[in-house]
């Protein structure tokens, strides 16, 4: 599509445009205010997800009109079904993630682990990429029942009636083990300091569970 403005397209998140419907790579960075374009890895959304733009590569706009820029450095990669998503920051928003793999609100993200259980991914908060192997992530249809928690705030589902400490905290991104996870109290009952061994049962509240990360220095305070 083109305007009287030239041939419109979106990089990260922003609406740019360039004079030519086929732009090279360096073009469509300059056009957008990334300057000197080499200093930037460009990165297209496709079909399915996205891949790197090399920089000789000529682009048209009118197939692809959407795309990301990074500093230049390491490049990241996960797949979602077998569908490769390449990116430039160590991190991405899950809900980046769901956007980009064509994820259905119907359906449930997973985290397909090698040597540990496979985890349910929230519909918040980020995933962490490594530079190091390709990260799986593949799709299911959501289960009729879900359990809602919060921690700091953040939501998180899961399908188990129950987890164990150790298993909330490892859905936490970041998590430090210094600090202590504690579950808010329901109007007179106390607060609970979550250790990994405790159980914590989700079925039968009347309310989501919310639970609140305290640093160490802090703990005493409360």
């Amino acid at each position: 599509m083109t305007t009287e403005q030239g041939y419109p397209y979106q990089i990260n998140g922003k609406t740019a445009s360039t004079d030519d419907k086929t732009p090279t790579s360096a073009q469509v960075l300059a056009d957008a205010g990334f300057e000197p374009a080499e200093d930037f890895v460009l990165i297209k959304r496709t079909e399915h997800g996205t891949s790197v733009v090399s920089s000789d590569d000529v682009l048209d706009l009118t197939l692809s009109e959407e795309f990301f820029a990074f500093a230049t450095g390491t490049i990241f990669e996960l797949t979602v079904n077998g569908h490769s998503i390449w990116w430039g920051s160590p991190k991405i928003d899950i809900k980046e993630i769901r956007h980009l793999g064509n994820v259905s609100d119907n359906d449930d993200l997973i985290w397909v682990r090698i040597d540990e259980e496979n985890e349910v991914l929230g519909l918040h908060g980020h995933f962490n990429l490594h530079d190091k192997g390709i990260e799986h992530l593949k799709t299911r249809t959501k289960a009729e029942v879900e359990y809602h928690y919060f921690v700091d705030a953040v939501e998180y589902c899961t399908d188990q009636p129950e987890l164990t400490g150790a298993q909330i905290m490892a859905k936490i991104p970041d998590w430090d083990p210094a600090n202590s996870l504690v579950l808010e109290g329901d109007e007179a009952e106390p607060d609970e300091v979550i250790h990994p061994t405790t159980v914590v049962v989700f079925k039968g509240r009347e309310t989501p569970a919310h639970f609140a990360i305290v640093p160490p220095a802090t703990f005493g305070m409360l």
